[in-house]
């Protein structure tokens, strides 16, 4: 698969097959995020790979009651309260694994970094015919001292790309987009 069809191809993926990731698969996957640019060429990154529906059954009920917990703070939530206080409700969709893209280092620079390292990994899962998403649902409690000390991530790092990976049940429809808003400014600008 060329890039931009994986570009144009690649959906936020909420329903999984019941069937794992070869190891492999998921090392080339991580193999592709390294690839990413960062600025200084420094590579701020570290990588925590969750496999197995059961442990990210776990984290799911720890990060919903975390966002219970702190619902007063995010009025933001109201429209989804319901949804998270659901027992049946996975916000990792029930996806066979995880992976999680912390920072190294406290700057800016490295979260960003992170967001290219992530996009790599999601293009690179959709050449290879997995789904991916972003869930950010889960970002609150993966930063707690709490889940950093069950996943082993050093207190220093954050927790910035939680990408959940598997075989999707099905193609996602493609979103509408807009047109995007170009601006020509200088020499030769377009009217």
């Amino acid at each position: 698969m060329d890039i931009l069809t994986a570009i144009h191809t690649r959906r936020a993926v909420r329903d999984y097959l019941d069937r794992p990731i070869a190891g492999e698969v998921l090392a080339a996957l991580i193999d592709a995020a390294i690839w990413a640019p960062s600025g200084v060429n420094l590579q701020p990154w570290s990588f925590y790979v969750v496999e197995g529906r059961g442990a990210l059954a776990s984290f799911s009920a720890k990060a919903k009651a975390h966002i219970q917990r702190s619902a007063a703070e995010h009025p933001e939530l109201t429209a989804v309260r319901g949804h998270l206080a659901s027992p049946s409700f996975n916000i990792f969709y029930n996806a066979p694994a995880l992976v999680l893209i912390c920072a190294t280092t406290p700057d800016e620079m490295a979260l960003k970094d992170c967001c290219l390292a992530a996009e790599n990994l999601m293009l690179a899962a959709t050449a290879a015919g997995l789904g991916t998403c972003w869930i950010g649902f889960s970002e609150a409690w993966l930063a707690t001292d709490e889940a950093k000390a069950e996943l082993g991530i050093p207190a220093a790092y954050r927790p910035v790309a939680p990408v959940i990976l598997g075989y999707p049940s099905g193609a996602p429809p493609a979103p509408a987009r807009r047109a995007a808003e170009v601006h020509h400014v200088g020499e030769g600008a377009r009217p």
